[in-house]
């Protein structure tokens, strides 16, 4: 077969599939565009503002108050909102009735309150929130009931109804934000934000930073019933978040109840199905949450257990050797405390130990080759929210984190064996990390006074502490030919201790600037430095919206700003490495040709300096129709002095592996969404993304993170291996009789692309232009019913939902045959199939 044939057969599509998921697409539109023409009741909008009660009269409003509604003559899902920046809240689409309006706020009383609706068009409701009890509770949802005027880049939240009714196949808050227009699950699992590295995104849990100081990415789990809302914020300008070049992900957890309240949930165990018998189990991940007071008005507390135990096949593996085990327990404890009047004190706990065994398991890395991977950590995190006056709150956060983890082969000490059609032996690489941040952040917020418009003011400061010590050493690993024989070898050398420690300090000015109710600029300058860069890194950034006409329906929104990235500490630690050395073989595979080539790892740069980004935005967001909205905006990020790695022959030294600051890359996106709000509760949104991801291939993570690549070529320039050049998203939720709720995702996009190797594993042609993988798309849907108990249980009700992934059952390959020695060259192969799934939920009311 000549090579390009080989290339033709590795871009074949498989029409047929596609044909099964356009149909089954264009009748679930259907069915639930049907559901649209059911006769809408006349509806009204409750509006109003939230200020601090003054006893004689209303004083300073307040931003950021959570507002739930719900409807006493209806069994419906409560309606959610936050003020905004001026303390306005709007709900839209209200049937004619009686409602309770509950209102939230951190260092103010709870305030409920009954509120009729009538059929006017509207209906204004201003509210006084007393200086005392708390709530601490924030429910956020995505851009509220309509256009938000205010903020110059709004995140993407989803809160926690929404994280309990998405069709989320791990059931984790993590599943939910690929969701976001422009965020992609890359070809290693990992979460690509806006086509940055997953390292280079930030992700904080109520203040805390909860990123792997070593390798940067997320290291968390929280049960997703203690998960109150997580904002996604692609765009985030303001000064009070760093140490990232992209964006980043800010996780709320939940407070406790003013009343007892439980729930549980999965306590039935998936059995797993191999042919036509059942063996053992396939999963069971139960999960237990309950809240309530401990004194009245005063200490309240949440609670929330979660076991998971869970094995996913690779199909066309042998049955009882195909599947990647997961078990992890996961814990979150939170407590509330109202001190005195304007104090509120909470302390949360969190555990999320957990196991992973054949990590990478795949068609040509079998159960054996594959490493283990086991995490130990927890978080314990104090924030003090004081208020100072109607005008100034300090906020306080404390928060230590440890993180450790290991990584171990599977089949014991082997030599790793790199072949065309199969890798065999033992994983190469282990690893035992011990790490732990202590971090204390304090910020002070108030209202500036009055010039030239209302300014809104942070001033915040902080420092971090980081401790890091392990062991990184590596075993024989092997690259063979077609025929078996050896081709290359490399062994390592050195003792593999690791050990380095970080201290980092940030200062940040931000100031909301409310210039006339058409314009808002956000600006602010924020400053960090660290002991092992030893750089001042200064990011000014700004934002802006803008109303060009008064109706309120459109928006236009933008921004500019320089991001500094985190220095990881497996760079810092990088020339602490292993030595090792470089064997080529003759034909036969036994007898060397030539001495073996010795490889350092070294710093290769004159100075290691701070990656870093220039991030900027447009968009145009209008209320098109009513309920319409649909934004148009375009995005770019250039980043720079990313740690690239690059082998460089010396004559007098051998082989180095240079690390240093000269890579780059970037991204362009434009957006195109749209999304329709009907009835009461209903919605749909839909998404459309073109973007380019380029940048520098042999950047640092994908080496030696986690789970660490012995074969390092010459890097290159070319796509991004998460690059998407076309994505539709569309997710939706629609009841329909018999109080039955629907929810829809559908993902269509672009695969990803793909290089060719020889038997060498010498790349042929330039890197990630050879191809790429078939289209993905999948279609998953959750459908939801709650029933109510009877009789003496009626207290209790039963949340029932049925959750099908990959509906379609669409043919979504996950791994490819790119070596050309290889008999099977050009085959597609570990496509996930249609799944189903079911949720179970008993709830004390």
């Amino acid at each position: 077969m000549s090579y390009q044939k080989q290339l033709q057969l590795a871009s074949r599509l498989h029409p047929g599939t596609g044909r099964r998921w356009m149909f089954s697409f264009i009748l679930l539109v259907g069915l639930l565009s049907a559901s649209m023409q059911v006769a809408l009741a006349q509806t009204s909008v409750l509006q109003g503002s939230l200020s601090v009660s003054s006893g004689t009269g209303s004083g300073e409003r307040l931003p950021g108050a959570s507002l739930n509604l719900t409807s006493t003559f209806r069994a419906q899902t409560a309606r959610s909102t936050v003020t905004n920046d001026q303390g306005e809240y709007k709900f839209t689409d209200l049937a004619p009735g009686v409602y309770t309006l509950n209102v939230t706020l951190n260092g103010f009383k709870e305030h409920t309150e009954t509120v009729r609706i009538d059929g006017a068009a509207a209906t204004t409701k201003d509210i006084a929130l007393e200086v005392a009890d708390v709530a601490a509770t924030v429910t956020v949802v995505e851009d509220g009931d309509g256009l938000n005027t205010n903020d110059t880049a709004p995140p993407v939240s989803f809160n926690q109804n929404k994280l309990e009714t998405l069709p989320l196949v791990n059931e984790r808050f993590q599943d939910a934000i690929p969701l976001v227009p422009g965020v992609v699950r890359g070809p290693d699992g990992l979460i690509n934000l806006k086509g940055a590295r997953s390292s280079q995104s930030g992700m904080i849990v109520d203040s805390a930073n909860v990123n792997d100081p070593v390798t940067g990415e997320s290291a968390i789990n929280l049960p997703i019933e203690a998960v109150q809302s997580v904002e996604v914020l692609t765009n985030p300008y303001a000064a009070e978040y760093g140490e990232f070049t992209s964006g980043v992900t800010s996780v709320q957890t939940r407070s406790g109840s003013d009343k007892f309240r439980a729930n549980a949930t999965s306590f039935f165990p998936r059995l797993r199905r191999r042919g036509d018998s059942f063996v053992g189990i396939g999963a069971f991940t139960p999960r237990v949450t309950f809240s309530g007071p401990i004194i009245k008005d005063k200490l309240k507390f949440f609670q929330s257990f979660e076991y998971r135990f869970i094995r996913t096949p690779v199909e066309n593996l042998p049955p009882l050797s195909r599947d990647t085990d997961l078990e992890s327990f996961d814990s979150l404890t939170q407590l509330d405390w109202e001190i005195g009047g304007k104090d509120h004190l909470t302390a949360t706990v969190s555990l999320f130990p957990e196991k992973l065994r054949h990590v990478g398991l795949n068609t040509f890395n079998h159960q054996e080759v594959t490493p283990n991977f086991k995490q130990r950590g927890f978080l314990v995190a104090i924030n003090e929210r004081r208020i100072i006056n109607n005008k100034s709150v300090l906020e306080s956060s404390f928060s230590i984190k440890q993180f450790d983890a290991d990584v171990f082969p599977n089949s014991g000490i082997a030599p790793m064996n790199f072949a065309p059609d199969q890798n065999s032996g033992s994983f190469f690489n282990r690893q035992a990390r011990r790490t732990k941040r202590y971090q204390a952040l304090e910020t002070y917020s108030f209202n500036g006074p009055n010039f030239a418009g209302s300014h809104f003011i942070k001033v915040g400061g902080g420092v971090s502490y980081v401790t890091f010590s392990g062991r990184n050493t590596s075993s024989t690993v092997r690259i063979l030919r077609a025929d078996g024989t050896r081709s290359q070898q490399f062994d390592y050398e050195g003792n593999g201790v690791l050990s380095r420690n970080k201290t980092q300090v940030l200062a940040y000015f931000q100031d909301k600037w409310t210039v006339n109710r058409r314009l808002t600029i956000d600006y602010g300058v924020r400053y960090d430095r660290d002991n092992i860069l030893r750089e001042n890194d200064i990011s000014p950034r700004v934002g802006f919206a803008f109303l060009p006409v008064v109706d309120g329906r459109t928006i236009i929104r933008g921004g500019i700003g320089i991001f500094y990235d985190d220095i990881n500490l497996n760079v810092a630690t990088f020339d602490q490495l292993q030595d090792r050395t470089l064997t080529h073989f003759g034909a036969d595979g036994l007898h060397p040709i030539g001495l073996p080539d010795l490889q350092r790892f070294e710093f290769t740069g004159a100075k290691l300096r701070t990656p870093r980004s220039v991030n900027w935005n447009i968009e145009f967001d209008r209320e098109w129709l009513k309920n319409l909205f649909v934004r148009v905006g375009y995005q770019q990020r250039q980043a720079r002095r990313e740690f690239i790695l690059n082998p460089i022959e010396s004559a007098a030294r051998g082989i180095i592996i240079g690390l240093d600051n000269s890579g780059s890359s970037r991204y362009r996106e434009l957006e195109i969404t749209a999304r329709y709000k009907f009835r009461e509760n209903d919605e749909f949104a839909a998404s459309y993304v073109r973007s380019s991801s380029q940048g520098e291939l042999n950047d640092f993570n994908s080496y030696f993170s986690n789970f660490q690549n012995p074969i390092i070529q010459a890097n290159e320039r070319s796509r991004l291996p998460w690059d998407v050049p076309n994505r539709f998203l569309f997710h939706g939720e629609v009841h329909v009789p018999y109080r039955i709720t629907l929810i829809p995702v559908l993902d269509i996009r672009t695969g990803f692309p793909y290089s060719i190797i020889d038997e060498n594993r010498n790349f042929v042609g330039p890197r990630n232009r050879a191809g790429r993988f078939p289209n993905f798309a999948s279609l998953d849907l959750q459908i939801l019913r709650t029933v109510s108990l009877p009789g003496r249980f009626n207290k209790y009700r039963v949340e029932l939902g049925l959750k099908i992934f990959n509906l379609t059952n669409h043919f979504n390959p996950r791994d490819f045959q790119n070596n050309l020695a290889s008999d099977n060259f050009g085959g597609f192969y570990n496509g996930v199939g249609r799944q189903f799934g079911t949720r179970i939920t008993f709830v004390k009311k």
